[in-house]
């Protein structure tokens, strides 16, 4: 049986960006030779991936859009842990995917071997899961995921404690806190924060958003530097502030005290 190393997940993940990587790119970004790449993707199509192989000037390898993906090469432990993790997804409200997630877990467990979805049915009935019945609804949940993904900006009616107001803003991500969805995004205020449950409407404007992958510049007010040292330093060592100096001095400062608070 072939089993996917760890380079091969490299691989994977680089070809899911959607475009094309020569031999000679794929090795540089793996660390390994040309040849062993050409050994590579002959091992992951053998495992089912839909890679596409485009030969002379200007070829190289590319990943086929696909709806039935491959199934995982799991341990046992790592087969739990997934299962777990899925179930767990089904307390979070309003998850950005639809009705799937309320079936996603018995669908997973259904085609493990019966010895492992044995052992799972025993452990589940070990096991209770308690949601949080009290956070209110989000309906716009997934048109803010969709919004996010497409680079799309959004005209968006909010509750405010002052009362309804509109607001356009290009969403730059999401975060799930306290059972909460949150949307961060630019608008005539600065970066600011949303709660998506206070969203009453929504529409997807037409303007799409440069790749913020690509380019992490943005115009912020002087005012606004501490709010955001505060948002940004949530996000931990993912993100490094590279200027202003003062917003660099900020999250210092910020780091030091909890720090301090936590000796």
């Amino acid at each position: 049986m072939v089993h996917l190393k760890k380079r091969h997940l490299q691989l994977i993940r680089l070809l899911n960006r959607g475009r094309r990587f020569t031999a000679d790119e794929l090795a540089t970004e793996t660390g390994a030779s040309v040849r062993t790449i050409q050994r590579d993707m002959f091992t992951l199509e053998e495992l089912g991936y839909p890679i596409w192989s485009v030969p002379g000037t200007g070829g190289g390898y590319e990943m086929l859009p696909n709806r039935l993906l491959p199934p995982l090469q799991l341990r046992e432990q790592e087969a739990v842990a997934l299962y777990l993790t899925l179930k767990w997804m089904e307390q979070i409200p309003d998850v950005p995917f639809g009705d799937m997630r309320d079936t996603l877990s018995d669908w997973y467990v259904n085609e493990l071997p019966h010895d492992l979805e044995t052992k799972i049915a025993r452990l589940e009935k070990n096991i209770l899961w308690l949601g949080n019945k009290t956070v209110p609804s989000a309906p716009f949940t997934k048109d803010v995921y969709e919004a996010v993904e497409r680079k799309r900006k959004v005209e968006m009616t909010y509750a405010t404690t002052k009362g309804q107001r509109t607001f356009t803003i290009e969403p730059v991500g999401m975060a799930l806190l306290n059972f909460k969805w949150y949307v961060f995004g630019r608008s005539d205020y600065g970066l600011r924060q949303y709660r998506i449950d206070r969203v009453e409407a929504l529409r997807l404007l037409e303007d799409v958003l440069p790749d913020i992958s690509e380019k992490n510049e943005w115009v912020v007010p002087e005012a606004e530097l501490s709010f955001l040292s505060r948002q940004l330093l949530a996000a931990g060592a993912e993100v490094e502030v590279v200027a202003p100096l003062e917003l660099r001095e900020m999250m210092r400062e910020q780091a030091k005290r909890l720090w301090d608070l936590y000796q």
